[in-house]
């Protein structure tokens, strides 16, 4: 006699003998490998009134009900395993299944309550070669179900075979991290790949995520630089089975060089000025390779730089501490205002008491180094209008937005783009490659940092943020840009409910592939440190230190 089998035992049973005569009318059906076929798989044969029924819950999104009795389905296929996978629920009545024409089991497809993706009958030990199930409703149901449906979800054919290891993997190492690369596996079953990585000489772990990698690559983040790490790659079938792991990738992220053009770089040659018409008259008639340096003392009024000098022969503009632009007024005039020009050097100096300290426009190779600019009106360094691959390196930054707190950000790559027609030809602005490292910055009244829509390429390393005097904004280093490095900072006194931020604002297409690692963000109990929109990464490294704060609204990567 053929045993009914409840849902609380999936095992298959067979039962002698019974072969079942319309077999032969599906001889010849094309044999499929391991993998998912799901309800609506061209390689499923259905026979009699089948109907389709739509749910988010089902594999694939949807799963065929047998209205009628005698009503089947079969599919063909080489390999050792398979599963029927079902709903079950309070109204579905009898299967039978059949292996090779042969009945095997019948299946109770009731449920009290409904179930969704459920493995009815399964069989791990076929023997090797070509199999057919098909399922058949009976049009029969046990005594406390209102039905006699049969539902078909999915048929799974697995296997015990492990894929093949995968060959050739490389490694390259760009601003964002390492990028692993390998040849695609030619399992005709394969479901996709984990990387594994180890640190020195410690114990392999999965960096790659939950979900196996389609793709034959992979961007690990927030390696150490001048640490050594090991890296192998498996592929993994759908039938679960997993490869031996790959050769070893071994990988040693290169340390950042130094960051080039600070004030103890200045030239001692040059010329000397000692005020503030000295210096305008100097600056005026620079030329490649000039050298000004700011003697102590007070100078009352701001600067235009309008000469470039070259990659090799850049303008120097440089004083110490104690040579100070002093405007007397927040409400106007600039510190320095750079122009269309490129490769000149601004550093050591004071800057304060200016409407902005320095602004950048439509610049290019700028270097802004060991400044301290303090009690400013709006913002103390602008980076806008196109201006690009400049550095923002080692500057102290205090009290911003005197006047306008809303414009009073530490650090302000791009312009609004309500104001790209007004002011800039409704071009984007494309302030794209800036470098904003190792800055101190406190007493901002907006975002300490902040990288407009329309941006690309920037990298925010090793700054030290406050935001304690914040009050008109939420976060304390704003990306609305795309693919930018963030990096090794600290920010204490977070506001609201985000530390660091990226997410697509104001502009569509610009908030992504924006990358965070290593960084230690202070916010408040309930707040989060890292909080980014899709198409982001964010390293499990991050450090969100304040009890209660969260460190991510995602998943982090390791």
């Amino acid at each position: 006699m053929n045993k009914i089998l409840r849902m609380t035992s999936v095992a298959a049973l067979v039962a002698g003998g019974l072969v079942l005569p319309a077999q032969a009318a599906f001889a010849g059906t094309a044999s499929v490998g391991s993998g998912r076929y799901e309800n609506t798989s061209g390689s499923v044969v259905y026979g009699g009134s089948w109907q389709l029924n739509s749910h988010s819950s089902d594999s694939g999104g949807n799963s065929s009900n047998g209205k009628v009795a005698g009503d089947s389905a079969q599919l063909t296929f080489s390999s050792t395993g398979v599963s029927w996978i079902a709903r079950t629920g309070p109204a579905l009545g009898l299967g039978k299944v059949y292996l090779d024409g042969v009945q095997v089991a019948t299946v109770d497809l009731y449920s009290a309550t409904q179930q969704f993706q459920r493995p009815v009958y399964s069989n791990t030990s076929l023997s090797s070669g070509t199999h057919t199930i098909k399922v058949v409703r009976v049009g029969a149901k046990n005594a406390l179900s209102r039905g006699n449906d049969i539902v078909l979800d999915a048929i799974v054919v697995s296997d015990t075979a492990a894929p093949a290891t995968p060959t050739a993997v490389t490694s390259t190492e760009d601003r964002k991290g390492i990028r692993l690369s390998w040849a695609a596996s030619t399992a005709t079953d394969l479901a996709g790949y984990r990387v594994y990585r180890a640190e020195g000489t410690g114990e392999y772990e999965s960096v790659s995520g939950d979900a196996l990698l389609t793709g034959t690559s992979f961007l690990d983040v927030g390696l150490v630089p001048g640490k050594g790490y090991r890296f192998v790659v498996v592929a993994q079938d759908t039938s679960g089975n997993t490869s031996a792991r790959s050769a070893v990738r071994s990988v040693t992220p290169a340390v950042p060089a130094p960051v080039e053009r600070r004030y103890g770089d200045c030239p001692t040659t040059g010329t000397t000025v000692s005020n503030i018409t000295q210096l305008r008259a100097a600056v005026g008639a620079a030329k490649p390779g000039s050298v000004i340096r700011l003697a102590s003392g007070v100078y009352r009024g701001g600067v235009p730089v309008t000469r470039s000098g070259t990659s090799t022969a850049p303008i120097w503009i440089c004083g110490p501490r104690t040579a100070v632009l002093d405007n007397s007024n927040v409400a106007s005039a600039n510190g320095f205002f750079l122009g269309n020009v490129s490769h000149v050097v601004v550093s050591g100096m004071t800057i304060q008491n200016f409407r902005k300290g320095v602004v950048l426009s439509s610049a290019s190779h700028i270097t802004v180094s060991d400044v301290l600019i303090r009690n400013i009106g709006e913002e103390a360094i602008k980076v806008r209008y196109g201006t690009t691959d400049s550095t923002i390196v080692k500057n102290t930054i205090q009290n911003t937005g005197r006047v306008i707190a809303e414009y009073g950000e530490g650090v302000y790559i791009g312009s609004s783009p309500k104001d790209w027609c007004a002011v800039y030809d409704c071009n984007t602005d494309k302030s794209d490659r800036n470098q904003v490292i190792a800055n101190t910055i406190t007493g901002t009244t907006a975002d300490p940092i902040e990288a407009k829509p329309g941006t690309t390429g920037g990298t925010i390393r090793g700054n030290t943020v406050d935001g304690a005097q914040v009050v008109a904004a939420d976060t304390l280093i704003a990306v609305k840009g795309n693919d930018y490095v963030v990096v090794d900072n600290v920010g204490t006194n977070g506001r609201d409910e985000r530390g660091l931020y990226a997410m697509e604002t104001e502009v569509p297409g610009y908030g992504y592939g924006n990358v965070f690692a290593r960084n230690r963000v202070s916010v408040p109990f309930g707040a989060t440190a890292v909080f980014v929109g899709p198409q982001n990464l964010v390293d499990c490294n991050n450090a969100a230190p304040i009890a209660g704060s969260l460190l991510t609204n995602r998943d982090c990567q390791k």
